[in-house]
């Protein structure tokens, strides 16, 4: 069991990686984010079978939603490989050294050969219907809290196409990212709370960036977790973007699945089977009190009821916050591109009155103790929609389904497509196979960067940083710039650190627009500071200086805030005014009054001059001061 064990919790992480490579997987694109797309293709995917002859379930149910796919690209980015209008070519060696460079940093066994297969997948995302993957290595592990943590995979694989919107005949994908080069890193499951499972997430994050040859940046990582409960199937969560949300879906995931599970009690204690039927219900009620359905038959859809036995007052019932059964019934709803659901636990709220209930009933042989679930739309999206619907609803009685989720912004989780199973991979026949000869695992192996604890160490060691600072340096995309500013400027290291990566999101918190705190600003900023003309504790004003629009550069943001520098001179005039004034102060809280007079000077100086030459200089004063026999405090001992 593992630290602050969570019984019945198990979660398998994946890990996403871009590296740093200058060119695409399988062609010679560039890396780089296309803005204007001159060019478009559309193309529909049909899933194949593989060579056990069956078909994948989830490229099944991609092929059901009916939507083709829209591709923009830009010779910038994209070549006819991306197209799939030609062979893909060999993976370069760059490539393949820093996937074993990522085996050795975790200690896996590499492979002799590595064989290019392709992945089924039709949503879209790749052009050619599958995607390009090889297993480099197996087995290795990484400590996490005192805890080791076991590798089952490392594979080199094809990044998707970005998708760029959807619309109701169409997905929209631009092909810039489409191939660029990811490393992927398999984890045994692990037990424990959801913190844990973020930590692993950090730290396998932490090993990859001390390879030197991943890149940064938002985006650039992607976690997929495999969440179960004991008594429940694997849910895999896909696309979580930042470390900081893992820890969130883990929790969320796990209290849905218990509501799930809650839900499978109360059916057992009505001794309740669900059963499902479909059945046409446009023309049954005027559909008059209900916009959404009046709306949908007026454009010529048609309105399909289901009915699902022994659920009734189970669609609306809220076991955890947030969750309902009806909710994940709305979410398959919006995965066949229909707008949602009306059930029976909400007709009131949605404008169906008793009687129209009544007739429904009526119609559809529907008792007391069965839900009626309202699915609308073009007729046959409508339909597909309503069967996986009452399919879904179905299982409601086995607790948690087997299926595919992605994550929200907010670290939820949406329904996709249900999960992927075993039939998807076969061989690629137009990638050579790579060996890896010894010299070449050798010269791998020699390569591996600093690992990141030595990294942090350095970090609190030569820079007299806190260990805490020095973390949250090397997890940003700031660590090389302060490597090379704090060699280069006279600055104290702990302000260029905190500069970089403390103050950027507290601003943010406060509103202070991103773009405002972009590296280039920060690094002006910081050279601003060191050039003396202006002081670090004037660093918050300019940047919310630039946030607002009221200048374009640090220089002008020190104009338009009046901060030009104040000289030693100008500060301790300044100081013997204050202590002058503030005598009975002195003389009545002694020591303690440093407090207080350092307070006011800084407000007056409001970052026009450093805070440790106001502190020196007042304590220097106060100090004269105190030293003055009480009652006779000359101006001598205040200068």
């Amino acid at each position: 069991m593992m630290p602050g064990d969570r019984p019945g919790l198990l979660v398998g992480l994946e890990v996403h990686q871009q590296l740093s490579a200058p060119t695409k997987l399988f062609c010679n694109c560039p890396i780089t984010k296309t803005e204007e797309f001159p060019f478009s293709f559309e193309r529909r995917l049909r899933p194949a079978q593989s060579e056990t002859g069956r078909l994948d379930p989830a490229a099944v149910f991609e092929f059901s939603r009916d939507k083709p796919n829209l591709y923009l690209w830009s010779p910038e980015s994209s070549c006819l490989v991306d197209a799939d209008e030609e062979p893909p070519r060999q993976v370069s060696r760059e490539v393949v050294e820093t996937g074993l460079m990522v085996a050795a940093a975790l200690g896996s066994g590499v492979v002799d050969e590595a064989h290019v297969m392709r992945k089924i997948v039709i949503d879209g995302s790749n052009t050619t219907g599958f995607q390009r993957t090889a297993v480099l290595g197996f087995g290795g592990s990484l400590m996490v809290d005192g805890t080791k943590v076991g590798v089952q995979s490392i594979t080199l694989e094809e990044d998707a196409a970005r998708i760029m919107g959807e619309d109701e005949r169409s997905r929209i994908f631009g092909l810039d990212r489409l191939g660029v080069p990811l490393i992927e890193v398999a984890l045994d499951p692990v037990s424990g709370t959801p913190e844990f499972v973020g930590h692993v997430a950090l730290n396998l994050g932490r090993v990859l960036r001390s390879t030197g040859r991943v890149a940064r940046g938002l985006g650039t990582i992607r976690q997929d977790l495999n969440i179960s409960l004991d008594g429940g199937a694997v849910v895999e969560v896909k696309g979580v973007q930042k470390l900081n949300l893992v820890a969130k879906v883990v929790a969320y995931e796990a209290s849905r699945q218990r509501a799930l599970m809650e839900v499978a009690k109360k059916l057992v204690g009505r001794g309740a089977k669900v059963k499902c039927a479909v059945k046409e219900v446009t023309r049954i009620v005027p559909w008059g009190g209900s916009e959404v359905l009046s709306k949908a038959v007026g454009e010529g859809g048609k309105v399909d009821c289901v009915t699902a036995t022994g659920l009734s007052g189970l669609l609306g019932w809220e076991p955890a916050p947030g969750f309902r059964l009806g909710r994940e019934a709305a979410e398959v709803a919006r995965a066949h591109s229909l707008g949602g659901i009306v059930h029976s636990d909400e007709f009131r709220k949605r404008g169906i009155s008793e009687g129209e209930e009544r007739a429904l009933r009526e119609y559809c042989g529907a008792a007391e103790d069965t839900a009626l679930v309202l699915v609308a739309g073009e007729p046959d999206r409508a339909e597909r929609g309503a069967a996986a619907v009452a399919s879904r609803l179905e299982l409601a009685p086995d607790g948690v389904p087997a299926e595919t989720r992605g994550a929200t912004r907010d670290g939820e989780t949406v329904y996709m497509r249900p999960r992927p199973g075993a039939q998807r991979m076969y061989p690629e026949t137009d990638v050579p196979l790579i060996t890896l000869p010894k010299e070449l695992l050798s010269a791998a192996a020699d390569s591996v960067g600093e690992p990141w604890e030595d990294t942090v160490k350095r970090y609190t060691n030569s820079f007299r940083l806190s260990r805490d600072l020095a973390l949250r340096l090397y997890d940003s995309d700031s660590a090389p710039v302060f490597e090379a500013l704090a060699r280069e400027l006279m600055v104290e290291p702990s302000v260029i650190a905190s500069i970089l990566v403390e103050m950027p999101p507290r601003l943010l918190r406060e509103g202070v627009p991103e773009d405002a705190m972009n590296e280039a600003r920060l690094v002006e900023l910081l050279r601003a500071i060191d050039s003396g003309a202006v002081a670090k504790e004037a660093a918050p004003d300019i940047l919310r200086a630039l946030g607002a629009g009221k200048a374009k550069t640090v220089a002008e943001a020190v104009g338009s805030l009046e901060l030009s520098r104040m000289g030693e001179s100008e500060v301790s005039s300044l100081v013997d005014r204050l202590v002058r004034s503030s005598s009975k102060l002195i003389s009545e809280r002694r020591e303690s009054a440093l407090s207080p007079l350092m307070g006011e000077l800084m407000s007056e100086v409001r970052g026009r001059a450093d805070g440790a030459l106001v502190s020196r200089l007042l304590k220097e004063r106060l100090e004269r001061a105190l030293k003055a026999p009480r009652g006779r405090q000359s101006s001598k001992a205040l200068r």
